[in-house]
């Protein structure tokens, strides 16, 4: 449904510079409001938080009546026809997927001096928007390629309908014969005058014009596949002209019986899952069949809901790291992310119509390792490590 395009990040690499021995580590400090400013020179970089985006196809079904709905019993002997246009709507589609934004409440700030001794350098590499990349990599490393998603549309195809399949003028010729009656003397002469005029056509003419063109095109159809047609045709010219001439009827038939269009619209959402709110569901927009999505709610609308739930697979773990307080004020090393899966599912009134179950970086726990004597390849998508090995 939609085109995916794969674009690399380009990669800012700040180099740093520790003092002269590489057991002396570098202070990190969490950037909250609460902290007045500083007059230490360094770095910031962020820890990415995820964004779930959902995305919602409706189908919008539209039903036009003929110009002649009301002759199609009349002339045709046709019941089952379009008297009144109607608009439903439902969902057509529904699709998951996440992505990664810096996380507002997770940004750290590296303390560095630039006048100290520079022999064991220090490098950090980020991605354009601040997230960690990596640690002492170098600056030739493709760090990592993210997929991004593209607008596409289904096609539409109007909710106007054009009958305009006539096979004769709208005008017809109207002859009135004038009578005047002169007397002279005793005599009384008639003279009898012919008036044409051009006059428009009633809907009954029209409606029977082109329900006697329907009624030849059956009997045409009729004498080809009967075998009483003067011309000897093959097999595949009679095949052709049998489909040209019943879809030729079917497209006059709309007249009578009216037509139904489809067209699909979309439409995007983004939440971004909390982990206090972890389990809850969330109102994306309300649905109502004959409008589509609505701001408001009705008396026949259902409600679409968004409900992202942990497994709690990293408990243990952040119980295990974290101090008890859980509090990251400054520590001796790097601070990244170990993500957690979250189970996303879309409802409507209390009923599944989509799920998925993907990374959701916040639910997971923070941690940190010290960095100067190591290179760490991070995950820009999650904050987690993906290799680390120890620099010679």
């Amino acid at each position: 449904m939609a085109r995916f395009q794969v674009v690399s990040i380009l990669l800012f690499t700040v180099l740093l510079f520790s003092q002269c021995s590489s057991h002396q580590p570098i202070t990190v400090k969490h950037v909250t409001h609460l902290e007045a400013g500083h007059s230490q020179q360094g770095f910031y970089y962020a820890l990415p938080q995820t964004v779930v985006s959902v995305d919602i196809t409706l189908l919008k079904t539209e039903a036009i009546p003929g110009p002649f709905a009301r002759y199609a019993g009349t002339f045709l002997g046709l019941d089952e026809v379009i008297m009144r246009p109607s608009v439903h709507y439902s969902v057509y589609d529904v699709s998951v997927k996440t992505h990664a934004e810096p996380d507002p409440g997770e940004f750290y700030f590296v303390e560095i001096d630039p006048k100290k001794n520079r022999k064991n350098p220090f490098g950090i590499s980020l991605t354009e928007t601040g997230l960690i990349a990596g640690i002492n990599l170098s600056s030739e490393t493709e760090v990592y390629k993210q997929l991004r998603k593209g607008e596409s549309r289904r096609g539409y195809f109007g909710s106007e309908a054009a009958f305009n399949h006539f096979i004769e003028t709208n005008l017809q010729e109207k002859i009135d014969t004038i009578i005047e009656r002169v007397r002279m003397d005793t005599v009384t002469v008639e003279r009898k005058t012919l008036r044409r005029t051009w006059v428009e056509k009633s809907s009954e003419v029209r409606a029977r014009e082109v329900a006697d063109y329907i009624l030849s095109i059956r009997k045409k159809r009729f004498d080809l596949v009967s075998g009483f047609a003067e011309i000897t045709y093959s097999k595949d010219a009679l095949k052709y002209m049998n489909e040209e001439l019943l879809q030729l009827e079917n497209d006059y038939l709309e007249l009578f019986t009216g037509i139904t269009t489809q067209s699909t619209s979309r439409y995007r959402f983004y939440h971004t899952p909390k982990k206090n709110e972890a389990g809850n569901p969330q109102l994306l927009f309300h649905f109502d069949n004959d409008k589509g999505i609505i701001s408001a709610p009705t008396a026949t609308s259902q409600k679409i809901e968004l409900t992202v739930s942990r497994d709690y697979a990293t408990r243990q773990m952040g119980v295990f790291t974290m101090n008890p307080t859980g509090k990251r004020s400054v520590d001796r090393g790097i601070f990244y992310r170990i993500p957690e899966h979250g189970n996303i599912t879309v409802s409507s009134d209390n009923t599944s119509i989509a799920d998925a179950r993907l990374l959701i970086n916040q639910f997971g726990i923070i941690t940190s390792l010290p960095a100067e004597d190591f290179i760490i390849d991070f995950n820009p998508l999650t904050g987690a490590i993906k290799s680390v090995e120890r620099k010679e």
